[in-house]
């Protein structure tokens, strides 16, 4: 049986996504290939150090980066300049040629390090965009395994990925996987529209393509959590520490606000969300409040300390203009807390205001429903750009531009009456029960599977065809 190569840009536990590598892997076995999360000076002429370790349920294989490669390759090129353009946010990229050259080294560096430890049969995962143009470089290389590329992030609408400068050169790596995987049918949808405009492609099914002779599956697979991971997190005495702390010191009506810390999170549109609230309904004066999560750990280097600086301005003019010496509407907290002690402080928040402007998931409001009390369960506010939304029954969902249409969905939400929560609730369980972590991964695998018997099938088609073209020929 074939073996599983998952490759991601960091091996961290301390983020939901990498707890959900960690979660497949244990149960799949396979090679966990990332970088080490350190940077070393490398000699030109010196090979990179590979440090492979070998577990009781999944081996790891880890190396370091170069300064400029982790500067310049990732946090410039792919935070400040690939980032925006995925995000529909062409606006704030910048791309210089230096970048680009670090982030083809940041590439070449899993290229290697995958060609090296990879068998002949291993499928080989990729996470999302940072590394598309591993994929080439590994077929460069010499491989021919089985590659899926799955997207976390959205991909552009019309022409956006055309925008990239030597978007050519991403375009050819991405086309030599077998499998692309996203998180909603819109964004496959905007990738299947632009390819088709980009490419001379044979269409063989509904998402089946032959382009440059090479086969080519798309499909749909939303991330889901680990419910187990979940209850772990529960079963912890950090998670009810806190629960127990927020409970004993914040209003009833605490109302969380989280996520990454970018520029597409729409942090400014849910304070000013807060203003219009108090300002219609008076009576939420002492009794609620924002609990806004800021960690610097959620966000990117390059934009973290401005949105962070801009964001406490916002916060303290809002204080400052509604707050009294007893209460402020706002908590603008930038600790960085566990996954335990998150998980504590979701719980004992009556509402989830997730409200991205655009995301191709969003865990958090799906971890938010998971460690909620089923008997007196909080309400989650999502917005309808985040990928979840597809989904999650249950949810109040929101434009996040409107900060009208978020305050009245924050009133609505306080005053829903408990057995309506606890139908939401049920709902919105139901729907991660069924796209769970494990679900997710045996979907994809599943599909870049398949993909080599389309590929046989597509071939001995070919095989039929020429044999009756011969046969006429003959006579």
């Amino acid at each position: 049986m074939s073996g599983l190569i998952l490759v991601s840009h960091n091996l961290s536990r301390a983020s939901t996504l990498s707890a959900l590598y960690e979660s497949i892997l244990s149960r799949n076995g396979g090679l966990w290939v990332s970088w080490d999360g350190k940077t070393q000076a490398l000699a030109a002429d010196m090979p990179r150090p590979l440090t492979f370790r070998q577990g009781h349920k999944f081996d790891t294989l880890t190396f370091p980066l170069t300064r400029g490669e982790r500067e310049q390759g990732y946090q410039n090129y792919v935070h400040q300049g690939l980032w925006p353009m995925f995000h529909q946010r062409p606006d704030l990229a910048r791309f210089s040629q230096d970048d680009l050259s670090q982030y083809r080294k940041f590439n070449e560096a899993y290229a290697r390090a995958i060609a090296e430890y990879a068998m002949p049969d291993d499928v080989i995962w990729i996470q999302d965009y940072h590394l598309i143009p591993s994929v080439r470089l590994m077929r460069d290389a010499g491989l021919t395994n089985r590659i899926g590329l799955f997207f976390h992030q959205p991909f552009p609408a019309g022409q956006g990925f055309t925008a990239i400068p030597d978007w050519q050169w991403l375009a050819e790596s991405l086309l030599c996987c077998d499998l692309i995987g996203f998180q909603t049918s819109q964004d496959m949808n905007n990738f299947l529209l632009w390819v088709e405009s980009a490419f001379r492609c044979e269409r063989l099914g509904g998402t089946l393509f032959r382009i440059h002779g090479h086969l080519l599956r798309t499909g749909v697979y939303p991330v889901g959590i680990d419910l187990e991971d979940a209850h772990c997190l529960l079963a912890s005495n950090s998670c009810s520490y806190m629960e127990e702390q927020c409970r004993a010191t914040l209003p009833q009506n605490t109302i969380l606000s989280g996520g990454h810390l970018d520029d597409s999170a729409g942090l400014p549109y849910r304070i000013s969300a807060v203003e219009v609230l108090l300002r219609s309904h008076p009576d939420y004066v002492g009794n609620m409040m924002l609990l806004q999560l800021a960690s610097p750990l959620a966000g990117y280097a390059p934009r973290t300390a401005g949105l962070s600086h801009d964001l406490e301005s916002i916060c303290g003019e809002m204080n400052g203009v509604h707050g009294t010496l007893e209460w402020c509407p706002v908590s603008y907290l930038t600790k960085s807390y566990s996954r335990e002690e998150q998980a504590g402080i979701y719980r004992a928040s009556r509402v989830a205001l997730v409200t991205p402007l655009m995301a191709g998931m969003s865990l958090m409001a799906k971890m938010y429903v998971a460690v909620q009390d089923p008997a007196n369960p909080g309400v989650l506010i999502l917005s309808q750009f985040a990928g979840a939304s597809e989904h999650m029954d249950g949810a109040l969902i929101v434009n996040p531009y409107d900060p009208d249409a978020i305050a009245d969905a924050i009133h609505t939400a306080l005053r829903i009456p408990l057995s309506e929560r606890q139908n939401r609730h049920a709902r919105l369980m139901k729907g991660i029960h069924r796209q769970d972590c494990h679900g997710w991964a045996a979907g994809f695998l599943a599909d870049l599977h398949e993909s080599e018997s389309d590929e046989a099938a597509v071939m001995a088609g070919s095989l039929v065809v020429t044999a009756k073209m011969v046969g006429r020929l003959r006579y």
